[in-house]
């Protein structure tokens, strides 16, 4: 297993959905553009940069990817209880 922290910034609307919607199949969001990631293998790693480099505009848009050592995830520090929620779809009917 592999530990990524993935940080974007997105000036379109729906490209920071699209990339947002992507991560959270990989992981947890920590911040509102924030993903702490675990990734089985490399070739999913791959599979995942292709998908995000598909995603963005490259002349608008940026991720960062960090790899993370699990031992540095064991030792992180949280400071404050602010819980993320996540955007629920919703109809009006």
């Amino acid at each position: 297993m592999y530990q990524l922290l993935v940080c974007y910034d997105i000036a379109d609307d729906n490209r920071r959905d699209d990339v947002s919607m992507l991560l959270s199949t990989c992981g947890a969001r920590v911040q509102l553009s924030v993903f702490e990631c675990t990734i089985r293998t490399k070739k999913d790693i791959r599979t995942l940069r292709a998908a995000l480099r598909r995603a963005i505009d490259d002349d608008e848009d940026q991720v960062r990817i960090y790899p993370i050592e699990r031992s540095a995830l064991d030792e992180r520090v949280i400071l404050g209880r602010r819980r993320l929620e996540e955007q629920a779809d919703f109809y009006i009917v």
